[in-house]
């Protein structure tokens, strides 16, 4: 079962960052969260959307085929 919902650390761990980037970047509302209880949870499909957004613009800068995701 996927997770809708990831902690800071889960996050950071996709996207191979440190949990200040993840922090950074629900600041400037690049990918949604939020808060359960007192800790913070990123919304999955917000990530994966993020994820998606920075493969295009790689791609389109380098004139690369498009990505096809599988779902």
């Amino acid at each position: 079962m996927k997770k809708e919902l990831l902690s800071i650390p889960e996050a950071a761990e996709l996207l191979s960052c440190s949990t200040r980037t993840v922090r950074r970047l629900i600041e400037e509302r690049t990918i949604e969260a939020c808060k359960l209880r007192s800790s913070t949870r990123v919304v999955n499909a917000s990530l994966r959307e993020y994820i998606l957004t920075i493969i295009g613009d790689y791609q389109e800068k380098n004139g690369l085929a498009e990505f096809r995701s599988s779902g």
